[in-house]
């Protein structure tokens, strides 16, 4: 897995949105999810691999420190936000059908929900 890939989920797993952004306090200063997902796509990473090998990854290891009740609610909330934030780059491929599609389904959430990360994702 590439360098920058590796530093996507790390960002979405401890919910570091963008440089301005000062949490997490050991990261204050460092590129986010947001400009990281911005640079790969310009270095011409594939959209798919950014999403399942970085995003993904990441909020995965958070959902499993979350069911260890070693993360609580306000560090999923980042990590979902950081996960926004980098979406906003990968989405238009995947609306634009240049990236392939594996079939169609139909998802609901409340507006705003932690929860509409997946329903964003196939939107």
């Amino acid at each position: 897995m590439s360098d920058i890939i590796e530093k996507i989920a790390y960002c979405v797993e401890f919910g570091k949105i963008d440089q301005k952004s000062p949490y997490p306090p050991n990261m204050r200063g460092e590129l986010g999810a947001d400009e990281l997902t911005k640079q790969a796509i310009e270095e011409g990473i594939d959209p798919d691999e950014i999403l399942n090998k970085g995003m993904v990854v990441g909020m995965d290891k958070v959902g499993q420190k979350f069911s260890e009740n070693k993360v609580f609610v306000p560090q999923m909330l980042m990590s979902a936000k950081a996960m926004s934030s980098a979406m906003v780059h990968i989405k238009p491929f995947f609306q634009a059908g240049t990236v392939k599609r594996k079939g169609v389904f139909v998802l609901g959430t409340v507006h705003g929900d932690l929860h509409d990360i997946g329903k964003i994702l196939s939107a």
